[in-house]
């Protein structure tokens, strides 16, 4: 008898995790890191664990003060992107895509109530609110 078949055999008795469960926990914490605001996935971004794709283009298309302005929302929307419905295409339908494209919102309004007050928060949320439509209307569906 070899000496890996009493671990093979303890795996099956105990539930070793399978291809489709160790899927559905990665799914799970893609799922999860697109979910938490931009200051927690710039966190959980500083270990980078495998296997997502974890490369950004920060806001494409944007004025450039835009784009510094909102880069940390826009690293967590091209995480999703990459990993859920492209690349890793983890959860790649329409239904996560708008799930990806609201967390982008959600954080774009957010860094416009943490660094502007007044008339100029309400300036910001024009412009993403402008960002969220214009990602809701050219890029193309998952499914």
């Amino acid at each position: 008898m070899s000496r890996s078949l009493p671990l093979l055999l303890a795996c099956a008795a105990f539930g070793a995790p399978s291809a489709a469960s160790a899927s559905t926990a990665v799914e799970r914490q893609a799922a999860h890191l697109g979910a938490v605001d931009y200051h927690a996935f710039q966190f959980a971004k500083t270990t980078a664990p495998p296997p997502f794709d974890w490369s950004t283009d920060g806001c494409t298309a944007t004025p450039p003060a835009w784009a510094a302005t909102f880069d940390g929302p826009c690293q967590q929307h091209d995480f999703g992107y990459r990993n859920m419905g492209h690349g890793l295409r983890l959860r790649p339908t329409e239904a996560a895509r708008l799930a990806v494209d609201r967390r982008l919102l959600t954080e774009l309004r957010r860094v416009c109530g943490e660094r502007f007050a007044a008339i100029e928060e309400l300036r910001c949320r024009v412009r993403a609110r402008a960002m969220y439509t214009a990602v809701r209307l050219f890029n193309a569906p998952w499914s």
